[in-house]
């Protein structure tokens, strides 16, 4: 249903990647350090399949794929100390944003992956008392994407707090554990910095909105989303407050569930994410749904009625969320039309001008730094206008002109006399308003400002023919 799914920010990760393996560096532009994507240990993966000409857009779906199902088969294994094994898996399964998130081409399955494997492995090792693969596996999940030291985080809190209450001492696998962190890291903390220049990727610094009341709004009203995408607020919230009131939890439902609350937070404090269906909830979604798992079969457990009669509640609850969670991906599907496109993108339509037209040594300027990008020469200049891969973009100060229920101001950083003096040959715009009209708008304020600016008005012409494109027709 969703193998078609996709979005621009995965060819800006495929950019990176055939530049590495061309030998110009982990760069968006030759010769230009900067750190434009979030997903090291991702791009690290795609690397080998570049290098032997297998097709990166294709091969990332593929690997999503065996990614998402191996997290499923984790889920699976671990819900069989439960009472109707695989009813987890199959809430993850029948989730449309897990299966639309799994083959999109960017990270999220292998984050998902990882921090469903690092989470059983902690689990295990608290139960058992020793153990220090975890460590491993988080530095591992660190290097797909950084906010996963605030789930590190969580794991060290909740260690921490287990010594505190055992009145014992720190343990030598907790030393191993640190050590298996440590050695990962820090190596690659140095070379991020000695590499690029700052301690966090390019795209944090771009997306901060800070601790602002738009953000925390957006942020709120993303979480409202992601509930909905599941089940709205009863499903998973009474299942949740069930978990939580079990005497009997496990290591891992408290990592889970203390995970769950972290990343929710952090999620609503960086104001949510601008892609569809939910990708920050695909990271969790595998604890979550383990979680709902063992609280609806802990609500029926505590039924004073007979065993049979059990059995048939907790079927019928999980026979009637699958059939909503269903719903919302055919909904997501064949009313919103997310992934209604071909499998393979062909690189025409808004950005046929440029990939037909644009020669190497150009200099352009861009809304949409993704496919534009992977069609394109190595040695284009790309100036991505929203700054995820632009270091002067990303440390302007916050602007957010529309006020808290403003529209188009995406992360509030943007600079119409820096892109102007790189005089790139063409722009790269998404117009929302009629050609020739007199004020033009976009969907993103920076090019609003830009298309209405008075020098580039008289630099640049619209191209006949090509929505958006504009070419330089004078120098300075």
């Amino acid at each position: 249903m969703f193998k078609a799914y996709t979005v621009d920010d995965s060819f800006i990760t495929f950019r990176y990647v055939r530049q590495w393996v061309n030998g110009n560096g982990l760069v968006y532009n030759v010769g230009d350090r900067v750190e434009g994507y979030s997903n090291f240990l991702w791009v690290v993966l795609l690397a080998p399949l570049e290098a032997i000409g297998l097709d990166l857009f294709l091969s990332a779906k593929v690997l999503g794929g065996v990614l998402g199902l191996s997290t499923m088969l984790l889920v699976i294994r671990h819900s069989r100390r439960y009472a109707v094994p695989g009813l987890s898996a199959l809430l993850l399964g029948a989730t449309g944003a897990f299966a639309a998130w799994t083959v999109s081409g960017l990270e999220t399955a292998l984050f998902s992956f990882l921090l469903t494997l690092a989470s059983l492995e902690f689990g295990r090792e608290e139960e058992r008392g020793r153990g220090w693969l975890s460590g491993l596996y988080f530095a591992l999940l660190t290097l797909t994407r950084p906010e996963a030291i605030v789930l590190v985080g969580v794991a060290v809190l909740h260690r921490l707090w287990a010594i505190f209450r055992a009145k014992s001492r720190i343990a030598s696998h907790d030393w191993l554990r640190a050590a298996a962190l440590g050695m990962v890291l820090l190596p690659y903390l140095a070379w991020r910095i000695t590499y690029y220049g700052y301690p966090l990727p390019n795209t944090v610094y771009a997306k901060s909105m800070g601790l602002s009341a738009r953000a925390l709004m957006e942020g709120v009203y993303y979480l409202y989303g992601s509930f909905r995408i599941i089940g709205g607020m009863v499903l998973p919230i009474v299942p949740l407050v069930a978990v939580v009131s079990r005497l009997d939890r496990t290591a891992f439902l408290d990592y889970s569930l203390l995970s769950i609350i972290a990343y929710a937070a952090v999620t609503v404090l960086g104001g949510g994410d601008w892609m569809p269906l939910q990708r920050f909830l695909v990271h969790i979604l595998p604890l979550l749904m383990v979680c709902v798992h063992v609280g609806l079969t802990s609500l029926l457990d505590h039924l004073t009625v007979r065993k049979d009669i059990r059995a048939w509640g907790i079927a019928l609850v999980a026979a009637l969320q699958v059939v909503y969670l269903l719903g919302i991906s055919a909904e997501m599907r064949y009313v919103d039309g997310i992934a209604s496109g071909s499998l393979v993108p062909e690189g025409r339509g808004k950005v046929a001008f440029l990939l037909d037209h644009v020669e190497s040594g150009d200099t352009i300027a861009v809304t949409d730094a993704g496919l534009v990008s992977y069609g394109l020469p190595l040695d284009v200049r790309i100036v991505d206008m929203v700054g995820l891969n632009d270091s002067h973009i990303a440390h302007q100060p916050v602007q957010l002109p529309g006020g808290l229920f403003g529209r188009h101001d995406a992360f509030g950083k943007w600079d119409v006399a820096y892109v102007l003096a790189q005089e790139p040959r063409f722009v790269q715009v998404n117009l929302l308003s009629p050609r020739g009209s007199e004020e033009l708008f976009t969907n993103f304020t920076g090019t609003t400002l830009l298309v209405n600016d008075s020098q580039f008005r008289q630099s640049y012409s619209p191209v006949d023919g090509a929505p958006g494109i504009y070419e330089r027709v004078t120098t300075h």
